[in-house]
């Protein structure tokens, strides 16, 4: 078979590139949680749902076997022919991953003296610089050794995998020993809805109050009231389709009652509003609320 097979070389070193860089800042990215688990920053005090962490071990599970894949593939190529190992459109695109690597670690050293600079720990400055180090000298030691080849090497080539495999599954593995689990999740976006529901009807007692000059007795006589900012599907709860439980305390103090599928007490996501103003264990609890007076 003819040696020059240029498009289908260009295909699978442009997905190549596509994988690495999306593996690689998702591996990036674990790193930098874990790093920030046991290294906090300063400024960490900011509401984190781990969205970012979810998306990293996301992309590292979809990225790194399809660049395992196509990079076994060209090598492939390459022992039947299909490619010339010295092929300029070969060279070419080797150098344009290593260019690329290079301007992501560029970018993101960048970004670390910044917040380094802006106050951040030495301590987590370090560590994350490291991380960013060592993931660019796995790349550019490996495209930088393979651009050198004259023939495939077998055994550094086995090395590379075997080596870059067991850490990106290690640091893979230890994602999941700070992440929250799937049903962990369900049960924080379903208590999150419960919150927002109850802050509405919060809101409503405080409307109703203003207004009246008196507590309402039930919910029934906010929703007369029709306020435009509560949907009347909030005076629901789901888990027993009837209202959530409204009672009296006194002429200014209220609690609402519901049950909760986890607890909130103990969230690092102090500055989260929702956390902050509603702490509630798991299952079915009281908050006690006092009426705001809008009266100067």
């Amino acid at each position: 078979m003819e040696k020059s097979n240029s498009p289908k070389l260009a295909f699978y070193y442009c997905l190549s590139l596509v994988t690495l860089i999306i593996g690689s800042i998702s591996i990036g990215t674990i790193l930098f949680e874990l790093i920030n688990k046991f290294s906090p920053l300063i400024s960490g005090n900011y509401y984190n749902d781990g969205s970012g962490l979810k998306q990293a071990i996301s992309g590292a599970i979809i990225a790194f076997p399809i660049y395992y894949f196509i990079t076994r593939n060209i090598y492939k190529g390459i022992l039947k022919n299909e490619f010339d190992i010295d092929s300029g459109a070969r060279k070419w695109l080797t150098y344009f991953i290593i260019f690329i690597s290079s301007v992501v670690m560029i970018g993101s050293l960048i970004g670390l003296l910044m917040n380094f600079l802006d106050g951040e720990t030495t301590m987590n400055f370090v560590l994350k610089a490291l991380s960013i180090l060592a993931i660019a000298s796995s790349i550019f030691g490996f495209y930088f050794t393979d651009i050198k080849q004259k023939e495939i090497n077998h055994s550094f080539n086995k090395k590379y995998f075997i080596c870059s495999l067991s850490v990106v599954l290690i640091i893979f593995i230890s994602s999941f020993f700070i992440v929250e689990s799937p049903m962990e999740a369900r049960n924080r976006k379903m208590d999150q809805k419960i919150i927002s529901n109850l802050d509405a009807i919060n809101r409503g007692v405080d409307q109703y109050y203003n207004d009246k000059k008196v507590l309402p007795e039930n919910l029934d006589m906010i929703k007369a009231e029709g306020y435009s900012y509560i949907d009347t599907s909030q005076f629901i709860d789901e888990t027993t389709s009837g209202y959530y439980e409204y009672r009296v305390i006194d002429d200014k103090k209220f609690e609402l009652c519901a049950t909760f599928n986890s607890s909130n007490m103990n969230a690092d996501n102090n500055n989260n509003y929702y956390d902050m103003n509603w702490r509630h264990d798991k299952g079915h609890q009281c908050i006690t609320r006092r009426v705001e007076s809008w009266e100067k």
